[in-house]
């Protein structure tokens, strides 16, 4: 009978195996981490958060504080439109505005329907975060006195002066493929 004072016994078939073990052994504990339930919910919240949010966040640029900051040549791929166009009309208006020179001085290079490739509309600001999703929307470009500027918005909405304007993303049939 000495012998198995020595031996230790199985836990049984509804025992936990930790059940002979001393607690302080143990290297696992039932705590309940209250962190695991706010990261899933963060998972799952902050995409559609952040899709919600970006036509509001969408805007693109800021006011330029030197008029002919943005001198970019921008190629075009439909015909000019007339000033009919609302997000045209805003455009000139705005630069005649911004450069203090009439509207009849303004030409229309170009106002096509892009995809833009993040919310940022190809206008965007340092320290700001924006969707990572294509968005459907306008490139309006304008030339004054030999220069070009560039306005850009979504499907809805204005077009807004964009100061460092990017390229959309190239159209089927266009050799603009990003290198």
């Amino acid at each position: 009978m000495a012998s198995l004072m020595g031996l230790r016994r199985r836990p049984g078939r509804n025992e936990p195996r930790t059940a002979g073990v001393p607690k302080v052994m143990t290297s696992t504990q039932n705590y309940s981490d209250k962190s695991k339930p706010t990261a899933r919910l963060a998972v799952y919240v902050l995409p559609v958060l952040a899709l919600m949010l970006a036509p509001t966040l969408a805007g693109c640029g800021s006011e330029a504080t030197d008029p002919g900051a943005n001198v970019s040549v921008v190629s075009s791929s439909s015909s000019p439109t007339s000033a009919e166009d609302p997000n045209v009309a805003a455009a000139i208006a705005d630069l005649a505005e911004r450069q203090g020179i009439d509207a009849e001085e303004i030409t229309v290079v170009s106002n096509d329907e892009v995809t833009w490739r993040d919310g940022s509309l190809g206008c965007p600001e340092p320290g700001k975060m924006y969707s990572m999703a294509l968005v459907d929307g306008v490139r309006v470009v304008l030339e004054a006195a030999g220069k070009t500027y560039a306005y850009h918005g979504g499907k809805s909405g204005t077009v807004r002066f964009c100061e460092n304007p990017q390229e959309p993303v190239p159209s089927e049939g266009t050799s603009d493929a990003p290198q």
